[in-house]
């Protein structure tokens, strides 16, 4: 799973150009917390925003869902961000976009013949949802959003904070 992880965030640094400063303020990069209400457990991950133009941004992220009476998840979302300035340092943007998740059950017996063993299920859905963004600092803006993802058997409302680095 971590080399999954390793592998992503390789790949979003490698589609940056090496002229990171040419148009300050387009890129951030940066830490992400929260609840999920499926498994009703935190999460953790990483994500990275490029702002295509003043009402538009990209974000992909990749979240950890903690394990919780033997379940853990792994989610990828690639998710657009239709901006709506509020005033100042604030914005709210609502959100829509795709999502790649795979749950994984521990320790699970079918029957009673056969031995424990964990069980993974992978699907693909769609999220909604919005947030508010502070700009804190010219190289550091705070976020809290709130989504739900449309995925078969597993569709869930997620909460999360973060933290990122612009530039």
């Amino acid at each position: 799973m971590k080399k999954y992880i390793a592998a992503i965030v390789l790949a979003i640094f490698s589609i940056m150009p090496l002229s990171l400063y040419a148009d300050g303020g387009r890129r951030t990069v940066g830490l992400l917390g929260g609840y999920n209400g499926e498994l009703e457990s935190g999460l953790a991950g990483v994500y990275f925003q490029y702002r295509c133009n003043s009402w538009l941004r990209l974000t992909p992220d990749v979240q950890m869902l903690f394990k919780k009476n033997d379940r853990s998840a792994f989610h990828i979302n690639g998710n657009a961000h239709f901006i709506l300035p509020f005033g100042g340092k604030f914005k709210v943007y609502a959100l829509g976009g795709i999502t790649y998740q795979s749950w994984r059950y521990s320790n699970i017996q079918i029957t009673e013949d056969q031995r424990l063993q964990d069980v993974t299920s992978n699907r693909f859905g769609t999220n909604l949802g919005g947030g508010l963004e502070v700009r804190a600092l010219q190289a550091l803006k705070l976020f809290a959003e709130a989504k739900y993802s449309f995925v078969k058997d597993y569709s869930s409302m997620g909460i999360s904070v973060g933290i990122g680095y612009v530039f």
